[in-house]
């Protein structure tokens, strides 16, 4: 197997699970918030952040990474932009993980909208997993696979 593709085969297991990922775990916000709601509540009264976020994180820190080298075999903007995007994103989080105080003072704060906001993220978390198996549609048409 050349690396053109394992690219492909890597790009198309890691948007295909993390849109199932996505899909699956938006429906049970939207579905069940106050589960998640509750979590956030009790998380709130740590100081340290919750381990969860912190290990969700990381992983998907460590399944970016590879594809940010792979984007470059062969080169294509796609991949490359949506690992950018990727690292992005766990760099916002991990900026909120660190002002964790600031956080959990909000989150005791506004406890009365905290349902509606995990439902909205919700959704939010559903369209972006819809949009990243479009992008594995894409890499099966180009690939061949």
């Amino acid at each position: 197997m050349n690396l053109e593709t394992f690219a492909a085969k890597w790009f198309l297991m890691y948007y295909s699970l993390l849109g199932i990922l996505l899909i699956s775990t938006g429906t049970y916000l939207i579905l069940k918030k106050q589960p998640f709601t509750n979590f956030l509540i009790q998380a709130a009264e740590d100081e340290k952040p919750p381990k969860l976020f912190i290990r969700i994180l990381k992983y998907l820190l460590l399944f970016t990474l590879p594809g940010l080298v792979l984007s470059f075999t062969p080169f294509s903007w796609i991949e490359l932009l949506f690992t950018l995007w990727s690292l992005l994103l766990v760099y916002i989080a991990g900026l909120q993980l660190v002002r964790w105080k600031q956080n959990r003072t909000l989150i005791k704060a506004n406890t009365q909208n905290l349902p509606r906001i995990v439902q909205r993220y919700g959704a939010i978390m559903v369209a972006v997993g819809f949009a990243i198996f479009l992008l594995a549609y894409l890499v099966i048409n180009r690939a061949q696979i």
